[in-house]
């Protein structure tokens, strides 16, 4: 119990002192990494997680820019391993207190609390206190545990810190662990051990709930720490600290030479889907403004029908009363990445050119698929309780879910072909959907006073009306933009 009365205790300090230092250097550590690329960008990481105590945010960060194609895989690996090499000063630091210092942190902290002061600094002092009192504990009161912990091989305690650091997604956190058992019946190879397997683990983060792409970035890491943790395993001791820093320093500056062959095993182990590419938008059509935004419009009908889709997908999901927000995710891609692309392409033709109701169009079709997938979250987070709609609820929804389908697919071939009567259509539909949806209401409330059971449901199933208006609501504003767009039709 006392081991794991102080691993929380520096789990807890370790995730303190990360968001109060990371609220403090957070917009101006993104205003720089966005001015720097190739190993620039690393060194910079580096600054930022010693800043911020955390190379886990950061090695995330390096997993979203690669994931929306703002960085390459190689720089998104060189930001998190500098990343997690600038953290490493937070065990350096921790390292330096005791009880007193804890105490005195922690009191600090507290009035800062209480004079709602400094919202980051106390957090951060907060953190460290408790780092300090953990790793004072650890040392005094840990004797058991270390003596235990002491007779595992060096392996098991490799194995122990790699699946630790895996879990909560923090090499420091093994690393302060191995401080504070360091002489207290874990010797100089068993620390060494930890501290190597949590530099392994710390991928965790990384791996979990990947993309193709992020599952890479998280194989070239896992390769890259495992090739040089193993070797170390069987190197003699410079102290938990200089392990720790040392490990990491290698890891970052031997990466670039490393790279091409972990980026040639990975990419067998996890292949590149087909790249999801835009068919339509030329860029030697950019000299001709009309036919460009032609093709940009070709574009726009391949993004609406992916939201389409989407909404389908809620519909089958609601009929069958079964449905994951997992399934949409392919198509969700799908409309995130070629709007990004048309958003881009039409912001390249020339300023005379009356590009905004594409742009206009393509932000709308993104924002409706978005709300398409909230639906259906929202639908499976209350099937996962075990609760279901009322017979009458679950029609209701999907009767309005259909209309609103309908009057998307007119409104996205309106938009394709020009048809104003079409869209005015659209737009005369919209009084009667929402009187349905108030409708809807009122049936819900009447339900609401007559059966217990309607309570489980009804927060969803208002929910999803309020996501049904909005939608609906949407599919004018695109309706509307079919005026805009062909005016010269």
């Amino acid at each position: 119990m006392a081991l794991l009365g102080i691993l929380a205790l520096l789990y807890l300090g370790t995730l303190l002192v990360t968001e109060g230092a990371g609220g403090l250097v957070g917009p101006s550590g993104r205003r720089l990494l966005s001015r720097l690329r190739g190993f620039p960008l690393g060194l910079a990481a580096l600054l930022l997680g010693a800043a911020s105590g955390s190379g886990t945010g950061l090695s995330l960060l390096g997993r979203g820019l690669l994931q929306v194609g703002v960085l390459p895989l190689y720089e998104a690996a060189l930001l998190a391993l500098g990343g997690t090499l600038g953290a490493t000063v937070l065990v350096a630091v921790a390292g330096l207190g005791n009880r007193t210092l804890a105490f005195a942190a922690l009191s600090l902290a507290l009035a800062l609390e209480v004079l709602k002061r400094g919202q980051g600094a106390n957090r951060l002092l907060f953190g460290l206190g408790l780092l300090f009192l953990g790793l004072d504990l650890a040392r005094g009161e840990a004797l058991g545990t270390g003596a235990w912990l002491g007779s595992l091989p060096p392996l098991a305690l490799f194995l122990a810190g790699l699946l630790l650091a895996f879990a909560v997604g923090s090499a420091n956190l093994v690393a302060l662990l191995a401080l504070g058992l360091a002489g207290e019946g874990v010797g100089p190879e068993g620390t060494l051990a930890l501290v190597l397997g949590g530099g392994v683990g710390c991928t965790g983060p990384v791996l979990l709930r990947s993309t193709p792409e992020s599952l890479r970035l998280g194989l070239v890491l896992l390769f890259h720490r495992l090739a040089l943790a193993l070797p170390l395993l069987f190197a003699p001791n410079p102290g938990v600290f200089p392990a720790h820093a040392g490990f990491h320093a290698l890891a970052f500056l031997a990466f670039p030479l490393a790279y091409p062959l972990w980026e040639r095993l990975a990419a067998r182990l996890a292949p590149s889907p087909k790249p999801l590419a835009p068919k339509y938008l030329r860029p030697e059509a950019l000299n001709d403004p009309l036919l460009a935004q032609g093709l940009a419009l070709r574009e726009l009908a391949r993004i609406g029908d992916a939201a389409r889709h989407m909404l389908e997908g809620v519909l089958k999901a609601l009929v069958q009363e079964t449905g994951h927000e997992a399934e949409l995710l392919p198509l969700e891609e799908k409309v995130d990445r070629l709007s990004r692309e048309v958003l881009v392409y039409v912001a390249k033709l020339p300023q005379d050119t009356p590009a905004l109701p594409l742009l206009k169009a393509a932000s709308e079709l993104e924002h409706l698929a978005d709300l398409a997938k909230r639906a259906l979250r929202k639908a499976e987070r209350l099937w996962t309780q075990g609760v279901t709609f009322s017979p009458e609820g679950k029609a209701e929804l999907a009767r309005i879910v259909g209309r609103t389908l309908a009057r998307l697919e007119r409104a996205l071939t309106a938009l394709a072909t020009g048809n104003r009567a079409l869209a005015e259509r659209v737009l005369a539909e919209y009084p009667e959907v929402l009187a349905e949806v108030e409708a809807s209401r009122e049936a819900h409330l009447r339900r609401l006073r007559d059966r217990v059971e309607t309570r489980a449901s009804t927060l969803t199933h208002l929910d999803l009306l309020l996501l049904l208006e909005e939608l609906n609501l949407g599919v004018n504003r695109l309706a509307r933009l079919v005026e805009e767009i062909h005016k010269e039709g």
